[in-house]
């Protein structure tokens, strides 16, 4: 038994009281797990860790499924280390194996409600009341509170695009774990700045038209324009002059078109518009 009465070690005995009616009130990880188990033994630490950090705002109940087989058998586990997130009486969550701490941390993040979050949307309302320093100031000051809650960075960086600090959002994004950098989020934001580093000094939408109207096969007006519309979030015209350009210049500074394209689908997500375009991208290069 842990001193803290956050760690607890659960029989059947103390179920009933210290996880399902506990979890009335509090997020309970129920962690099952055996002496022979090593990835269990590997897992512990880590779960052991962060009901430390995070003091209070979960339980860690323990099982130990050689001594408490029934308990095992109410909850189908048929593999250690197996962990079960319950909320209100219900399993809301789980896994199983030896998760690293990044990946157990968004399972909680999920769950619980930091203190974090609710100053992070406390700073939003501020920003978009214009109250813009400040509320940037409050962002910073909450991350070096909790360095762990991983919606800050990103919306920083977003402050920080809308801010026109495109140096600063991509230092922040490029900071972030492998896996976040290469989520569709993030992949998102960083195309966000590629377009808006080359859009500074861009022509009118007028003169880009003109050009093209005067020489339909004006790559540098055509790639140009669709970078203006892409800035505008009128995305389906600057998929349109990407497409145009790729079927009749593909190679236009080493294969720019194909790249703001699939930098665009990356902007979007997963759409009906991105499906669409892709297919016809597909089409016109093969």
């Amino acid at each position: 038994m842990s001193s803290n009465n956050y760690i607890i070690d659960i029989t059947a005995d103390n179920f009933e009281t210290d996880v399902m009616a506990a979890s009335q009130d509090t997020l309970i990880m129920l962690d099952f797990w055996a002496t022979w188990c090593g990835p269990c033994q590997a897992l512990m630490p880590i779960v052991t860790q962060l009901a430390e950090e995070y003091a209070g705002a979960f339980t860690l109940a323990k099982i130990d499924i050689d001594q408490n087989q029934d308990l095992a058998s109410q909850f189908s586990v048929r593999g250690v280390p197996t962990v079960k997130f319950i909320k209100q009486g219900h399993v809301v969550d789980e896994f199983t194996g030896a998760l690293p701490d990044s990946e157990i941390r968004k399972f909680l993040d999920k769950h619980i409600n930091k203190e974090s979050d609710k100053l992070l949307d406390a700073a939003i309302v501020q920003y978009e009341a214009g109250e813009t320093e400040q509320a940037i100031k409050a962002i910073q000051d909450i991350s070096a509170q909790d360095p762990h809650n991983a919606r800050l960075p990103l919306v920083y960086s977003e402050l920080m695009i809308r801010e026109a600090k495109y140096d600063v959002a991509k230092e922040v994004l490029e900071s972030l774990s492998y896996e976040v950098r290469h989520s569709e989020q993030v992949a998102a934001m960083l195309a966000k700045i590629e377009f808006a580093a080359t859009s500074a000094d861009l022509p009118s939408e007028t003169e880009l038209l003109d050009r093209i109207s005067n020489n339909s096969k004006d790559s540098q007006a055509r790639y140009q324009l669709s970078t203006f519309y892409t800035m505008e979030g009128k995305y389906e015209p600057a998929l349109e002059q990407l497409l145009e350009l790729i079927k009749y210049d593909r190679q236009y500074e080493d294969d720019a078109p194909r790249k703001a394209m699939l930098k665009i689908f990356d902007m979007l997500g997963d759409s009906e518009l991105v499906h669409s375009y892709r297919r016809k991208m597909m089409a016109s290069l093969y």
